[in-house]
C-alpha cells in the first residue's frame, strides 16, 4: 500500500501551488506600492503659447470642425506645431476604401 494516496498527493501539490501564488501576488502588490510611492507628481503643464490668427480658409470649413481639428492636433502633437491649411477632401477615397473593405469581407459562392 502506498504511503500517500493520489488524492492526498494532489491536495498537497494544490496547496503548495496556492501558497506560491499568494506569495507572488503579495510581492507584486508590494512592488506596485513602491512604484506608486516613488512616482513623482506630474509636472505642471505650461500654458500654451499664444497662437497666431488662423490662416484664411479657402473653402468654408465649419468652425466647430476647425476647432476639433486644431484641438486634436494640439493634444496629439503639442503646441510647437502649426497648421498651414485645412481643406476638405473631395476625392471620395475614404468611401471607396470603405466599400472595398465591405465587399472584400463577403465570401464568394
Amino acid at each position: 500500500m502506498p504511503a500517500f494516496s493520489f488524492e492526498t498527493a494532489l491536495l498537497v501539490l494544490v496547496t503548495i501551488g496556492f501558497f506560491v501564488l499568494a506569495k507572488i501576488v503579495l510581492s507584486l502588490r508590494e512592488e506596485i506600492r513602491e512604484l506608486k510611492a516613488a512616482r513623482k507628481p506630474p509636472a505642471a503643464v505650461p500654458a500654451p503659447a499664444p497662437v497666431a490668427a488662423p490662416a484664411p480658409v479657402e473653402e468654408e470649413v465649419p468652425s466647430d470642425v476647425y476647432a476639433a481639428i486644431v484641438s486634436a492636433i494640439f493634444i496629439a502633437l503639442g503646441d510647437h506645431h502649426r497648421i498651414v491649411s485645412i481643406t476638405p477632401d473631395k476625392s471620395m477615397a475614404w468611401s471607396h476604401e470603405g466599400r472595398r473593405n465591405i465587399f472584400g469581407s463577403h465570401s464568394l459562392r
